[in-house]
């Protein structure tokens, strides 16, 4: 007769559930990382836009005055 659920934990070598245990932390370290870059790439970029906007609106206001300095 085959089996047709998993099979249970007592059956598992030793090695098979220490090999299951290091892939699954090895997993959730990898997702975790990843949603923290991802998170930290987000603020960088939102950073950036606001100093591009900032400068922007500064070049804005050089082109409307003129240099200060033309003859």
């Amino acid at each position: 007769m085959a089996m047709t659920g998993p099979a249970p934990c007592s059956s598992m070598s030793n090695h098979t559930k220490e090999t299951v245990t290091m892939t699954k932390v090895t997993l959730e370290n990898f997702y975790s990382n990843l949603i923290a870059e991802h998170e930290e790439r987000e603020m960088r970029q939102k950073k950036l836009e606001k100093v591009m906007e900032e400068e922007d609106v500064a070049m804005a206001a050089v082109m409307v005055i003129g240099p200060v300095f033309a003859l």
